[in-house]
């Protein structure tokens, strides 16, 4: 299951069941914790895709080595 998909989820059951003020904490803490794992895996496929290209331009002698 994809964290939006489980975020959507997560977000409805609040919409439709009447909880205790624990049980929608509960629920807002996963669906913070599933945010943050989204956007930390988007900022690691950053970060690869920017070191992959700094590593070909260094390979064809476009780019010197940075210290």
């Amino acid at each position: 299951m994809e964290d939006k998909e489980a975020i959507e989820i997560l977000t409805r059951i609040m919409d439709k069941y009447s909880l205790d003020t624990e049980e929608k904490e509960a629920i807002s803490s996963a669906i913070g914790a599933l945010g943050w794992m989204k956007l930390g895996g988007a900022r690691m496929k950053n970060i690869i895709r920017a070191r992959k290209a700094e590593r070909d331009e260094m390979l064809r002698g476009t780019k010197k080595l940075r210290r």
